[in-house]
């Protein structure tokens, strides 16, 4: 598993354009998940949901905005999975217990930055920021 988690938020949250791998992590890789957020900003608001990845480790992140990922970066996902929430029904989840088997847990990794077209000379380039036709910038 990738060891570069920077956030553990509540729901796949791509606020930065790119290329994302995004898998669903099995029961079985649930100790390794413990391991890896311990200490890692958590972005999660939901009381049930935050009380659960705070007791795997997880700290309060100093801002409630997450700015998103950089190439190579990951974070982890707790979110409520598909006819568990109260969403359709209520209308919201602020108030609803969740229990660790009612949520999904996802990885999703920034694996490049999008792609870019170069001013110069027009050549499409994916990551970096220099251009790999004429080298600008």
């Amino acid at each position: 598993m990738n060891k570069n988690i920077v956030a553990v938020l509540s729901t796949t949250i791509l606020p930065v354009d790119g290329t994302y791998q995004v898998v669903t992590l099995q029961d079985s890789d649930l100790t390794e998940v413990k391991n890896i957020i311990e200490g890692i900003p958590h972005y999660i608001g939901h009381p049930s949901t935050k009380e659960i990845v705070e007791s795997f480790g997880a700290v309060v992140a100093p801002t409630n905005l997450f700015e998103g990922l950089k190439s190579g970066e990951s974070a982890i996902c707790f979110s409520i999975r598909q006819g568990m929430s109260s969403r359709k029904t209520e209308g919201k989840t602020v108030d609803q217990d969740i229990t660790l088997d009612m949520l999904s847990i996802r990885l999703i990794t920034k694996i490049s930055a999008p792609a870019w077209k170069c001013a110069f000379c027009g050549t499409i380039n994916y990551g970096g920021y220099l251009c790999g036709q004429c080298g600008a910038s």
